[in-house]
Order: structure tokens, then C-alpha cells, then sequence
């Protein structure tokens, strides 16, 4: 297994050079570092690169763009996230993003926070237990047309998700662009919930173990998509994601929607469109992602258990993932 590190990329374009190539199905270990810019062992080197505005320690540097072997435009990439290891961790404040962005007099009152771990948990504050739960924050694809920003995300690649389902043990799905994908990652938290509500999660550096694999969709598909089990319900399930823009929540809500109406059209080709609709409402469960932010985009996902899937279609399931696949995507892989 190669190592790829990060190369602090902060913009993604189609322009970019790759950095690596990584071939299908093989396992590859991809190098993040925290959405500070840069490692750190204590508060006073956090306070440094949370105050620098120069060089690599931009906030939310990726590592990609990553050549994917095989992978052409109107392809989706598979992305199966094996583990999400973590060094260094903190959380504090910003001062744009969250509900309740923080202002200089608050400083003292809000400062950041360096977390440990403690066996399958978090140590924060120092007497606080707290579960370990690590996620990708951001994962993307290349887009073909207008860039993304780092700490961004676009209406169909991805980019900036901060959804706690891009979890270990997860298959993610990307459409794909341009020719060899062009993979980014980064931007990983020990721990975040649905809304990263105060603007910051559990920031961290990490190792990730991935590998992907290029598939052929029956139709195009216009959403990113989770299958796994799904942190909050502890669930298998699918997720579809939906990307809105700056403050408009309910863009992200209605992106999701749809797509979550073109998957389910696929699995039930016969039900008129109105029922498809209400079943939506029925077993469809939505969660935020980015819910409040002024710099960047909205997200939104919706959660079908694979329960109420089985529901749905009558079938009995042992493997969600592959069953979804053979819906979805053509058999002759790449």
C-alpha cells in the first residue's frame, strides 16, 4: 500500500495537476491535514496557524487532485472508505461560519480546544468523554466547468459536505467529469454532528485508507451518494446528497430530494410519480450537513434504511451496497 500526502491544494480545477495515480481496487493511503493549515502540538502553535493567513497554512488544504486509472466523463467513482486514522485534533470558533459566529471580545471565552484520544473515545476538556466518530468533510471530484474553492462545494462533485455519514467502512459515489476523476481529500473531523451547528467540527489531520472503483450508470446520475451504516441510527442505509447555496438551505433540502426521486424511480419503475414522491415523505429521513454558514455552501442529506427499502421492494437483502449497484449501475464494469 502507497502513501499519497497532501500537497495543501486549495482550489479545485480541472487545471490542477494530479499529484498520483491510483490504479482500481487497490488499497491506497491518502495523507490529510486539519482545516488549519498545518500540524500543531499545542495551543500556542494552533494560535498561530489559526491568526497566519500565509503560505500552506490556508485553512481546509486537500490532497489531490489523484488520477483515477480508467475513469472517463459520465462515469461515477466509488470511493470505499476502509479507516479514518487521526493524529492531532482541535475545535474553537469562527468567525463567519455557524450560528453564533465568535467576535474578538469573545476570545478568551471561546478558545480553542485540543482533544485526545482515549481508546475508542475522545478526551475533551479533559474530563469529558466523548465518542470517536471520524468523517471526510471533504471529498470531491474534478468539475468539468467552474472551479471550487476549498471549504466549498459544487452543485454536483462535491467539495465541502461535513456530513458525519462519509464515515469509515462507507462506500461514497462520485460523478465523474474529466478524464481520471481527479480525486480530492480532506478537511477530516474526529468528530462532527448532522449541522456542525457552531461552524467547526473536532478538526484533524488523518491517514485515510481508501480504494476506488469506476462504474457505469444505467442513468446520469446528478448526486453524490453514501451506502453504510449511517452514525445516527447505527443503520445500513443509502444517502443522497443535495448541495445548495450560501444560506439557502432549502436549495440543498430540494437538490436532495430529486435525487432521492431518481433513485427510487429506478428501484420502482412501475409506481406513478406522485406515490414515489410520498414514499419520500414516509421512509425518507432528512439531515443537515453545512446548515448554517455565510462562506459556504449549504448541504443536506436524505437517509433510507435499508429496512424500508426491503419494504419497498419486496426483497430481502443481504449486501444494500450491491443491490443498489445492480439498480443503478451497469454490470460490465470497468
Amino acid at each position: 500500500m502507497f502513501n499519497i500526502k497532501c500537497n495543501y491544494q486549495t482550489i479545485i480545477d480541472k487545471e490542477n495537476k494530479f499529484i498520483a495515480k491510483m490504479p482500481q481496487k487497490e488499497k491506497v493511503c491518502v495523507e490529510t491535514i486539519n482545516a488549519y493549515g498545518d500540524r500543531f502540538k499545542n495551543i500556542n502553535e494552533l494560535m498561530k496557524l489559526i491568526n497566519s493567513k500565509n503560505g500552506k497554512t490556508h485553512h481546509h488544504p486537500l490532497t489531490g487532485p489523484i488520477y483515477i486509472e480508467n475513469a472517463k466523463p459520465g462515469d461515477v467513482l466509488k470511493v470505499h472508505i476502509y479507516k479514518i486514522d487521526v493524529s492531532e485534533m482541535a475545535q474553537t470558533m469562527s468567525k463567519t461560519a455557524g450560528i453564533d459566529p465568535i467576535k474578538s471580545s469573545e476570545l478568551s471565552e471561546r478558545a480553542p480546544v485540543i482533544a485526545k484520544r482515549v481508546k475508542d473515545g475522545l478526551k475533551y476538556l479533559n474530563n469529558i468523554e466523548l465518542k470517536y466518530k471520524p468523517m471526510i468533510g471533504m471529498i470531491a471530484t474534478t468539475p468539468n466547468g467552474e472551479r471550487i474553492k476549498t471549504g466549498h462545494a459544487g452543485p454536483k462533485n462535491g467539495g465541502n459536505l461535513d456530513l458525519p455519514f462519509v464515515t469509515e467502512n462507507t462506500d461514497i459515489y462520485l460523478p465523474v467529469d474529466i478524464e481520471g476523476a481527479g480525486l480530492y481529500l480532506g478537511d477530516v473531523h474526529s468528530l462532527q454532528s448532522y449541522g456542525e451547528l457552531s461552524g467547526i467540527a473536532m478538526e484533524a489531520s488523518s491517514k485515510i485508507t481508501i480504494d476506488v472503483e469506476v462504474l457505469k450508470p444505467n442513468e446520469e446520475l446528478d448526486n453524490i451518494l453514501v451506502i453504510g451504516k449511517e452514525p445516527f441510527s447505527e443503520k445500513e442505509s443509502i444517502g443522497i446528497i443535495g448541495i445548495g447555496e450560501k444560506m439557502k438551505m432549502e436549495v440543498s433540502v430540494y437538490h436532495a430530494f430529486q435525487g432521492t426521486y431518481n433513485i427510487l424511480k429506478q428501484m420502482l419503475p412501475k409506481l406513478p410519480k406522485n406515490i414515489i414522491k410520498s414514499l419520500i415523505t414516509l421512509i425518507g429521513n432528512s439531515f443537515n450537513g453545512q446548515a448554517f454558514s455565510k462562506t459556504s455552501e449549504s448541504t443536506s442529506i436524505i437517509v433510507i434504511t435499508k429496512e424500508d427499502i426491503e419494504r419497498i421492494t419486496q426483497n430481502k437483502y443481504k449486501y444494500l451496497t450491491k443491490e443498489i449497484e445492480k439498480i443503478l449501475f451497469k454490470q460490465s464494469k470497468v
